[in-house]
């Protein structure tokens, strides 16, 4: 199985919706996150312009291997964040899981959990995945009470494995099998 890149995928939660991402959502906000050095703190991703969003947006959108979504609030459509499966391994029915949620208005209320079970859900679901898979910063422990809240189990710790602004960090790896979500 392949995404289809023709195909808008749309998830729906209590408090906030995953939608497919387009051109138009590559705003001077979105952009302001990966700016900011609160919001990409424990990010590769920094220093961006609305050109590099609108190519990243494009790039993914036709990535047979890459399901990228905004992360919306229900109430006032308001575009928070993003959450990804990328790379997906079709043939091991594995992906790499990620989040931002760049808005930081909807930080520690709970939408990047939420927003993390809609897609876990929908991973096994509709995509048929066994397994997904995440790394992140031992530092950040908001990621990590979030991802224990949406069901993942701690895997290893990769020593100084990440690198960002000349420090080196863990990588904490964790990871969320189909038979644990059904």
């Amino acid at each position: 199985m392949e995404l289809n890149p023709q195909i808008k995928v749309t998830i729906s939660g209590p408090r906030v919706y995953l939608r497919s991402l387009a051109a138009f959502d590559a705003t001077p906000e979105y952009c302001s996150w990966l700016n900011d050095p609160e919001v990409y703190k424990y990010l590769e991703v920094r220093g961006v312009t609305l050109e590099d969003v609108r190519a990243y947006i494009a790039k993914r959108n036709v990535d047979p291997n890459a399901l990228l979504l905004g992360i919306f609030d229900k109430d006032n459509d308001r575009h928070m964040g993003n959450i990804k499966l990328e790379p997906i391994d079709w043939d091991k029915k594995t992906a790499v899981f990620g989040i931002v949620v760049g808005d930081k208005n909807y930080w520690r209320k709970g939408y990047g959990t939420e927003a993390t079970r809609l897609i876990i859900d929908y991973a096994f679901q509709k995509l048929g995945l066994k397994e997904i898979i995440l790394g992140f910063v031992s530092e950040h422990e908001a990621a990590r009470k979030s991802y224990e809240r949406a069901g993942f189990s701690y895997v290893r710790t990769d020593k100084k494995a990440l690198c960002y602004d000349g420090i080196s960090y863990d990588e904490i790896i964790m990871s969320i099998k189909k038979d644990h979500n059904s």
